[in-house]
């Protein structure tokens, strides 16, 4: 019996979809792997750590050297942060002039104890750095910071 040409030729219409549906699977793996969303939050958060670093080792050499943080404090011990400490830290050549321009800063604030002891804190975005979260500084249920120094 003769082959009929045409059959030999081509995919089937059910080969094609089993291929599709392969395709589409493993996109979907190789997509919840990257998730790229959850990269951007975390790179956002390594900027906000490292530039809290940043500040508390500038802060820590201004205390050194004036013996007293760039901010005001009121006769109760409450402190007045204000951006003028950053335009001091930049005078005293401690930050360069870039680090207040920085997007970052808007979510990093600076916590003072009783002890006048600083940590620079910012509250996490991605889920990986939420577990890594240990300080709760203002009492509120469920959510954690991560501070400098930890």
């Amino acid at each position: 019996m003769p082959k009929d040409k045409d059959k030999d030729n081509g995919f089937t219409l059910i080969e094609l979809l089993v291929v599709i549906v392969i395709l589409g699977i493993l996109s979907v793996v190789v997509y919840s792997a990257i998730n790229p969303v959850e990269q951007i939050r975390k790179s956002k958060d390594t900027g906000k750590k490292a530039d809290s670093a940043e500040l508390y080792s500038a802060l820590s050499r201004y205390y050194t050297t004036f013996q007293k943080y760039p901010w005001t404090t009121g006769p109760n011990g409450e402190v007045a942060f204000g951006a003028s400490y950053l335009t001091e830290l930049e005078a005293k050549k401690e930050i360069i002039g870039e680090f207040s321009q920085r997007e970052s800063l808007s979510s990093i604030f600076v916590s003072v104890n009783a002890s006048k002891l600083i940590h620079i804190c910012f509250e996490p975005e991605s889920s990986s750095f939420k577990g890594l979260a240990n300080k709760n500084i203002f009492g509120e249920v469920g959510t954690t910071h991560i501070c400098v120094p930890e």
